[in-house]
């Protein structure tokens, strides 16, 4: 797939890494040198140096027979031009990164007028994660695939079920209804079998149908309890969309900003929370606006530094559960270690959107985990696909992938290395993004015809 991505910086280059990494024929064009400079070094696409903007540029590069576009420089403005120049150029799909409100509240019509197909927003996206996450504490994240057949779930495992010499096979039975298909340990994805074990605050994968995970989920953590008092340290607009979108739901949500400034105008916007400007990062100001009494804390600045700190102290304060918005891939292993029970970064919450839009036709639903490194998929497959008819032990599936799910008619299968995969089945493939190309051409290859 040839994919043109404008603006080299923290979305940009992350979503080059995670396309590079699967084999995609990708172009990063930036104006900045250094930023140039550091792509080609650490990764393995094309580079371009100019303004994304530039209709003779875009010309000179043909991007109008690339089949993904995005635009993700520093303005917002220059996104959506870019963008609609892409379009008009003749690419298939352009996206446009904002950060501006405003432009996702008229998205309809920038998308109508200027043929911009998606406008995402980074800010947006996470505060949407962490929304999520308040609703359902335990489940980190979740995924429907076949219609709401089959759900994927990724838990934190607060209690091991694999203890006393047991092992995945012995605390989940093959016709369980229920896979565990991926464990995310200390920032590292592996995809287990049945001899692998399960540590405390490892991040579990869990896929199969809703009444077989709410068994299975049991095994991995305590009773849920929904959090009712909630804490944000950032009036930005993470900070400002999770409060709006939590207001009517929640009993209390205090929302720490320390500029005088944007507090006016946090107030002016929000109807039941309430504004303190106040320093998140004192130990003093958390005690004194008593967060020890809150069942979440979130921290949601654009300094990352300033976000772990405060998660931190609001924790130690005595906040029952601590979330960081955090930009810099360089601090992620950081945050488990320092007791902070989630970590969002908007970067990758619209790289695993914009993944999602490459996919079409046979490919249904995608999940992106560990930071791109394993992606789970659902794939259809049709009559005369080279698998049909084939004993699953008999396929010879790339190393790192694996066929997690069969879904067919109203049934979630969990097979076994007998099962057959059937015309007319979606199945879900769990695979290492280097492994996924050639797993995903294999199962959807047709047979030849003699």
């Amino acid at each position: 797939m040839n994919i043109f991505i404008a603006g080299g910086g923290r979305v940009g280059s992350h979503l080059a890494r995670l396309l590079s990494s699967e084999l995609q024929d990708v172009t990063v064009i930036e104006e900045n040198l250094d930023q140039i400079e550091q792509i080609d070094y650490a990764l393995d696409v094309s580079t371009a140096q100019g303004d994304g903007s530039s209709v003779l540029l875009l010309q000179s590069l043909n991007v109008g027979g690339a089949e993904l576009f995005v635009a993700s420089m520093g303005d917002d403005e220059t996104n959506l031009i870019a963008a609609a120049t892409a379009k008009g150029l003749g690419a298939k799909k352009v996206v446009a990164r904002v950060d501006n409100p405003m432009y996702m509240e008229s998205n309809i019509l920038y998308e109508t007028v200027l043929g911009v197909d998606y406008i995402l927003s980074p800010d947006a996206l996470a505060a949407l994660e962490i929304a999520n996450y308040i609703e359902h504490p335990d489940i980190l994240s979740s995924l429907e695939f076949g219609g709401g057949r089959a759900q994927m779930r990724q838990v934190r495992a607060v209690k091991s079920p694999t203890k006393n010499g047991k092992t995945l096979k012995d605390v989940i039975r093959p016709r369980s209804g229920v896979l565990l298909g991926v464990i995310n340990r200390d920032g590292t994805c592996m995809i287990p079998h049945g001899d692998s074990i399960v540590e405390p605050g490892d991040l579990v994968t869990l896929i199969g149908d809703k009444e077989s995970l709410d068994n299975i989920q049991k095994m991995f953590h305590a009773q849920e309890v929904k959090p009712r008092r909630i804490a944000i340290m950032g009036g930005g607009t993470i900070g400002l969309r999770l409060a709006q979108a939590l207001e009517g739901k929640m009993k209390t949500i205090k929302v720490f900003e320390r500029h005088e400034a944007r507090s006016q105008q946090l107030a002016a916007k929000l109807t039941k929370a309430k504004v303190v400007m106040r320093d998140a990062t004192s130990r003093v100001a958390l005690e004194q606006e008593h967060v020890d009494s809150m069942d979440m804390f979130v921290a949601a600045t654009g300094d990352d530094e300033r976000n772990i700190m405060a998660a931190v102290l609001a924790k130690e304060v005595g906040a029952k559960s601590v979330v960081a918005i955090v930009h810099q891939p360089d601090f992620a292993p950081l945050v488990k270690r320092l007791g902070i029970d989630l970590a969002v970064t908007p970067r990758a919450s619209i790289a695993d959107r914009i993944l999602k839009m490459m996919y079409s036709g046979n490919v249904s639903s995608l999940a992106v985990l560990g930071d791109g490194q394993v992606e789970v998929l659902e794939l259809k497959i049709g009559e005369g696909s080279s698998v049909l008819g084939k004993e699953l032990c008999d396929i010879r599936m790339p190393r790192g992938a694996l066929i997690g799910v069969i879904l067919r008619g109203d049934k979630v299968l969990i097979p076994s290395g007998n099962d057959e995969i059937h015309a007319g089945d979606s199945v879900i493939l769990i695979a290492e993004a280097r492994a996924l190309d050639a797993a995903r051409k294999l199962l959807l290859k047709k047979k030849r015809k003699r």
